[in-house]
């Protein structure tokens, strides 16, 4: 927090004597915060330039009725205006008015300074051999928060210090302390702490704390029983149960389709059968009915009655008849 103040006013000095114009004091606001950067009374004209930099880079430039940049924005009366602004837009902020003619109407510059929200803070205790330390620890962003106040029994001490040693002498039964963090935006205390750290006062309280650890310890044993008891193989037993049911139905089921896929597979081999049988019977010559045995002895008997026949006459030679002897 200091080296954030003693930045501050170096920039502030240097910016004065390099110019002879003073910066004003820093605008805190906290992360997230909407933020307006405006010219005081000044009123923006309609034929008016206006430029706004930020630590020297030109982040809006506005001629006339024509916006040339606007990485940030700005309203009518020319105020820049920064929505849910972060750390990186700390740093000097500097607008300008010129008129149609080229005049300096108005300028302004201004320091913005933000900042996250301090964290609540703890009192941590420690007891020492003449008295006992006590540490206020708020961390923001890995850096600590400090200067820091101390009360003690509700009254505020001179201590402005994260570390506060109290002597034995000072410190009382019933004493409480409690430390306030802060910064420009915001403020945040600690719970308030009883140290004990008398000899019979610190062996109770360790006592206190072995009796709760061992109590924990069985209630937690306890617990584990309860869990192995309600288990088998490391699963609960109406989820196991409600497994071994499902797997039951999902084997029954399967057999089930089994059985018919195979009744089925039967039947229509046998039906394949019979009809391929029926197919070659069909083509097969008929031998059931013997043929008409008077038909074929008929038929036989003419057969050899033709073959019987006789056979007909020789031809006698022609020539002439023989003569007789004289």
């Amino acid at each position: 927090m200091l080296q954030n103040v003693t930045v501050t006013l170096l920039i502030n000095l240097i910016f004065m004597f390099s110019t002879g114009k003073f910066v004003s004091s820093c605008i805190y606001k906290a992360v997230g915060d909407k933020v307006v950067i405006s010219f005081d009374d000044a009123k923006l004209q309609a034929d008016n330039e206006l430029r706004w930099t930020h630590n020297q880079k030109r982040v809006y430039f506005k001629k006339g009725s024509q916006i040339k940049l606007n990485e940030l924005n700005a309203d009518e009366d020319g105020s820049l205006i920064l929505e849910n602004v972060q750390k990186d837009k700390s740093g000097e902020y500097k607008g300008v008015i010129y008129n149609a003619e080229g005049t300096l109407i108005k300028e302004t510059v201004q320091q913005l300074c933000v900042l996250e929200p301090v964290p609540e803070p703890i009192v941590m205790v420690e007891c020492v051999e003449k008295g006992v330390n006590l540490t206020c620890s708020a961390v923001n962003n890995n850096e600590v928060v400090d200067p820091v106040s101390w009360m003690k029994n509700g009254i505020k001490t001179n201590a402005t210090h994260a570390f506060l040693h109290v002597i034995s002498s000072e410190l009382k039964s019933g004493d409480h302390f409690s430390c306030t963090v802060s910064n420009r935006i915001s403020q945040k205390s600690a719970k308030e702490v009883k140290p004990v750290c008398s000899d019979t006062g610190l062996h109770a309280t360790i006592a206190n704390d072995y009796k709760e650890k061992e109590v924990n310890s069985k209630s937690g044993n306890e617990n584990k029983k309860d869990v192995y008891e309600n288990t088998f193989l490391g699963l609960e037993l109406w989820l196991m149960l409600v497994i071994l049911t499902g797997g039951a139905s999902f084997l029954i089921l399967f057999i089930i389709c089994l059985v018919c896929v195979c009744r089925c597979y039967r039947r229509n081999k046998r039906k394949a059968k019979e009809e391929e049988e029926y197919r070659l019977t069909s083509l097969m010559p008929d031998h059931t009915n013997p043929p008409d045995v008077e038909y074929m002895q008929q038929t036989t008997s003419q057969r050899s009655s033709k073959s019987q026949r006789p056979l007909p006459p020789l031809p006698s030679p022609q020539g002439p008849p023989c003569a007789g002897p004289p």
